[in-house]
């Protein structure tokens, strides 16, 4: 039994629960009744007597009977057979012993004192009954789970009190596995909340299933009884969907109930709500082996790749067997965390399959050492300045870093005969409205007309929305916010945007990557990463602050500041234009770009490169607009004076670099 089971709720019990607990309580009803018709026969066969006034049959019926008004009282219907315990073991043999005293007293006072009724039939009744009891439990535990070594539980007084949240399967793993573990350092489970709703007024394991998640906010107050600590929530679900986990935050912070995840497996560790879980997005199971035919073997430049996406491309190629990987970041602090990231994923008595080079994207001279040193044959470019505020504070350079970078990358590419470059791209690049948009959408035409260059070269960008938790990231921000008491700085209470997490995200640039792969050489691609329902900003910020604890607008104030120089209210990932077309790997979507004057672009992206070479504003501005028609610069391109003390500008469209054959 559990220390202090409460049960002061009683759902409401739905039809088809309760014509499945009559049934089950008719199967043991029967079980009673076998039991002690062939306990009466067993005791007239062993003395070679006939049976007397049909005593078989009449002690028969009247245990089944019996049985039927004691499982009822005590509630034995409820239990569910493939999650009983050694507890609700103890509860059935407990009405097997009240079924056999009765059903001798009944027949005693009312069919002439129980005369021809073998004294001993109870004893064996009870002996076969019981047998049946186990037996048909035993196989319905074999058939749910085939798991009988953890058939008890009792707590422990150092433990604290729980309410534990998530599927009757879940709710089952954790009750049987706790008792494996050191008592102390568990907790009492005094109620379950099954959030399917199936199994509301039952039990599992002698915890009593109270009802579904909507109740949770009322059971709270009525559970949480204990003085010197208070009810733990725990949430039994390894993928809550996002209206089943902001309910759980909102009760908890209503209520100020500590809320915790528990995994469901041997190493139930705890561990806190974090922001990826309010986004709700469904885990994908994505087939590896393209992505592994196409690393495995392969020499893999990555740019950038100490940043969020770029670390997390490094870890997850680093698993995939590439014959080499080079890791290019301009921060050595980057590089730094990077290398001990990966080194775990060293091969034991082998030198690492990885190199780090500090250098920036934007340095012929030293971009050219690393692609001669390394010789790469796929190249993924994640190497950017991505924050939209400091873009427009910094125009020129974020235009040089992300324009020229991926300008140098690309003709080093050519070079060294590259076979596969993906481009990172990002959902600001779509009608853009700020520096750093433009900037990756000029990059993505750049990728699509250097793909006419070079036929033998697989070109692709890959575009999609914000990241949660990355470096700078919005969440990162709230978060920092919360921890200092507030106040949650938002722009507006009507900004939206598209999050997805950094393993997600980096796992379809990686898919769409081997499906570019796949593609005819010609053919240049944009894929789109399937981002889901866009998320409010305001909405995210009041859930993480529930989410630490706190309640919006009363422990943490959130204050609107208004829309910051080149952000947009809600972002889209693609034009009105663009028709995507679905891939055959689930959230990657594709369309072709057609670029019809390649040359075009080409000599635009160089008028722009000599522009910001020369810090020209006006000029950059012109080259703009003759790239992206629609685009209109903020005031940080506007008006500004021209320096023109700088010193002549180095050539930019190519460098006289010996090629990997010496011609």
């Amino acid at each position: 039994m559990i220390g202090r089971t409460v049960n002061t709720h009683k759902p409401r019990r739905t039809l088809r629960q309760v014509l499945k607990g009559i049934s089950l309580l008719l199967v043991d009803s029967a079980m009673a009744w076998l039991s002690m018709l062939m306990a009466v026969r067993l005791r007239y066969d062993s003395i070679n007597r006939p049976i007397q006034a049909d005593i078989d049959h009449r002690s028969a019926i009247i245990a089944g009977c019996v049985a039927i008004i004691v499982w009822a009282f005590m509630r034995q219907d409820r239990l569910i057979w493939r999650f009983t315990s050694l507890s609700d073991f103890r509860r059935l043999f407990l009405g097997i012993v009240v079924v056999m005293v009765i059903v001798p007293l009944i027949l005693f006072f009312g069919f002439e004192r129980g005369q021809h009724f073998p004294r001993s039939a109870p004893f064996i009744a009870g002996a076969i009954f019981g047998l049946g009891i186990v037996l048909s439990r035993l196989v319905a535990m074999a058939i749910s789970n085939g798991d009988f070594r953890a058939l008890y539980r009792s707590p422990s007084r150092f433990s604290h009190d729980a309410v534990l949240v998530g599927k009757a399967s879940n709710l089952y793993n954790y009750l049987r596995d706790s008792s494996r573990r050191d008592r102390a350092k568990g907790f009492n489970p005094i109620g379950l909340i099954e959030t399917s709703g199936q199994y509301a007024g039952r039990s599992i394991r002698s915890v009593p299933v109270l009802g579904n998640t909507a109740d949770l906010a009322s059971l709270y107050p009525k559970l949480n009884t204990r003085r010197d600590q208070p009810l733990h929530i725990l949430s039994l679900d390894p993928n809550p969907d996002r209206e089943q986990t902001q309910q759980l935050i909102k009760v908890a912070a209503e209520l100020g109930a500590p809320l915790s995840r528990v995994g469901t497996g041997p190493n139930q560790g705890l561990s806190r709500f974090e922001a990826a879980d309010l986004i709700g997005r469904d885990p994908r199971t994505l087939d590896m082996t393209p992505v592994s035919e196409l690393i495995s073997g392969k020499r893999v430049l990555i740019t950038g790749a100490g940043g969020s996406i770029g670390s997390e491309l490094t870890t997850q190629i680093a698993r995939l067997a590439p014959s080499h990987l080079a890791l290019v970041d301009m921060s050595e602090l980057n590089l730094f965390n990077l290398e001990r990231k990966l080194g775990p994923l060293q091969p034991f008595g082998q030198a690492a399959p990885w190199r780090t080079y500090l250098g920036d994207v934007c340095s012929r001279g030293r971009m050219a050492e690393i692609f001669a040193a390394e010789r790469p044959d796929i190249v993924l470019h994640a190497a950017a300045l991505k924050h939209v505020p400091s873009g427009e504070r910094n125009p020129i350079e974020t235009l040089r870093t992300n324009v020229l970078g991926t300008h140098v990358t690309l003709d080093l590419c050519e070079v060294y005969g590259v076979s596969h470059f993906v481009l990172i791209s990002t959902d600001k690049a779509v009608d853009p409205v700020n520096v750093m948009g433009a900037s990756k959408r000029v990059v993505e035409l750049l990728t699509l007309a250097r793909q006419s260059q070079i036929p033998t070269m697989h070109a692709s960008a890959v575009r999609f929305g914000n990241v949660l938790a990355s470096t700078g990231s919005v969440v990162t921000l709230f978060e920092e916010q919360i921890a200092m008491g507030g106040p949650v700085t938002v722009t507006h209470a009507d900004m939206n945007r598209y999050f997805m997490t950094v393993q997600e995200a980096s796992s379809l640039v990686l898919q769409a990557a081997a499906l570019n792969a796949t593609q005819e050489q010609q053919a240049a691609h944009i894929y789109v990463l399937e981002m889901g329902e866009p998320v409010n900003i305001s909405q995210l910020a009041r859930n993480l602050i529930r989410l630490r604890g706190k309640v919006p607008d009363e422990d943490i104030e959130i204050i609107f500041t208004g829309l910051r120089p080149g952000e947009k209210l809600s972002e889209r990932l693609t034009h009105k234009d663009e028709l995507l077309s679905p891939t055959p790997v689930s959230g990657v979507a594709r369309f072709d770009a057609c670029i019809i004057e390649p040359t075009a672009v080409l000599r635009g992206v160089d008028k722009l490169l000599r522009a910001i070479d020369r810090r020209d504003r006006p000029q950059i501005k012109t080259a703009l607009n003759g790239l992206l028609k629609d685009f209109v610069p903020q005031d940080t391109l506007n008006g500004l004076p021209v320096i023109h003390d700088l010193p002549e500008p180095v050539d930019i469209p190519s460098l006289n670099l010996p090629r990997p054959d010496g011609s």
